[in-house]
């Protein structure tokens, strides 16, 4: 991202469309009657796993306050919902599916505009990753089938 570039926030489809993923079931839906396959790539955008301490006896107020857990517990709620219909709708023979979500070791917080200074920096490391080999051995042996681009 070009340094000129002026970090801003955008506002997605709330607490329960928060999954990209989301939108290719809806496209499948609205023409489930074509006799097609679909194949449907998940790049996800991480997960991580809050500790969770009630020790400084704040009791459940004092956790939902802190470091947003109750928006992470409702936005990790919603993707497990996306993720069984997601595997349900992929158990049909006509649709195939490949998610990739990882998981952080250190939080990130929600809309960090810091994100793409930090994804910036790690990206000569991680392109050489064996995750995005995979990834690219994927997109060119089951989605990729155009020989001249």
């Amino acid at each position: 991202i070009p340094n000129e570039v002026t970090p801003e926030i955008f506002i997605d489809g709330g607490l329960f469309a928060n999954d990209p993923e989301l939108m290719a079931l809806w496209a499948i839906r609205m023409q489930w009657k074509k006799l097609v396959n679909y194949h449907i790539l998940s790049v996800g955008t991480c997960d991580y796993n809050t500790p969770i301490s009630l020790s400084d006896g704040t009791g459940i107020i004092g956790w939902m306050m802190h470091d947003g857990q109750l928006i992470n517990t409702l936005m990790t709620a919603t993707c497990s919902l996306t993720e069984i219909i997601s595997n349900n709708v992929a158990k049909s023979s006509t649709v195939k599916r490949m998610k990739f979500n990882y998981k952080l070791k250190t939080d990130i917080a929600l809309d960090n505009t810091d994100f793409p200074n930090i994804f910036d920096k790690e990206w000569d490391k991680l392109k050489q990753a064996e995750d995005l080999k995979a990834l690219i051995y994927f997109y060119d042996t089951y989605i990729h089938t155009d020989k001249n681009l």
